[in-house]
């Protein structure tokens, strides 16, 4: 159940730096060469949040099997 929550607050993170990195974009430019930094963050920090709540689903998965 620990683990659970510390994969929630994770998650509220990656949320929060999504945003971040969303407001840092130039939007002038859209280009890759730009916005590389802020690109990279907001997909590394989807795919944390899709491994979390991937992890949370397994967790209760196999805590209902037990």
């Amino acid at each position: 159940m620990l683990m659970c929550k510390y994969r929630n607050i994770l998650i509220i993170i990656a949320l929060a730096l999504i945003a971040v990195n969303v407001a840092f974009i130039d939007y002038g430019d859209l280009s890759w060469s730009v916005n590389k930094g802020s690109y990279l963050g907001i997909v590394s920090m989807v795919l944390l949040i899709i491994s979390m709540v991937l992890s949370n689903r397994h967790e209760e998965r196999h805590k209902d099997q037990k």
